[in-house]
């Protein structure tokens, strides 16, 4: 009986891993890669990049979310709430996340909600270009990006070696937003 169990517990593994490696093989469509150039060409283009983080997580830290909003000043960008202050960013970082971000090998179809709790951005990148901004706001819970642009709005799944250089350039800026305990 333990013998099944265990082959079964492979037999899952295998499947699950497999799954995760053609997550990181789907590509955007022709027309989501259409919707995407302006963002990314903006972001190339962009002269200048302001990070916002994120506050508590809605579900998990409900308690927590409410004292930073009654106590902190923030600001509001697509519905999502972020400390006021940006955060400075250090110029090597800022081509990294210019490179992560304008480059469309790093996004993949969204594939729907996750069991994650909701979508929480950590973090909004606001690109400037002239008079136009491209924001990104990035959730590290699931994966996804939210992308805005003046006529583009995306939501898209981050691949998992971008995801994974995205969380260690962004969580060494995490400087207002409390602790989760």
């Amino acid at each position: 009986m333990t013998r099944r169990w265990l082959l079964l517990f492979v037999a899952a593994f295998a499947l699950f891993h497999c799954l995760g490696c053609k997550a990181d093989r789907r590509r955007l469509s022709a027309k989501e890669r259409a919707e995407f150039a302006p963002i990314s060409k903006g972001i190339n283009h962009a002269s200048s990049l302001t990070l916002y983080e994120g506050l508590p997580h809605q579900t998990w830290e409900p308690e927590v979310l409410a004292k930073e909003l009654a106590t902190k000043k923030t600001i509001v960008r697509h519905e999502f709430p972020f400390y006021e202050r940006p955060l400075p960013v250090a110029a090597g970082d800022v081509e990294a996340l210019r490179r992560l971000s304008a480059a469309g090998e790093s996004f993949a179809p969204y594939l729907g909600p996750k069991n994650c709790g909701g979508y929480h951005p950590d973090y909004c990148l606001a690109w400037k270009d002239a008079e136009t901004t491209y924001e990104l706001l990035i959730c590290f819970g699931c994966h996804e990006m939210k992308l805005y642009g003046p006529k583009q709005e995306m939501l898209v799944d981050i691949k998992k070696e971008p995801f994974t250089q995205f969380e260690k350039t962004l969580q060494k800026y995490q400087a207002q937003r409390p602790k989760r305990e």
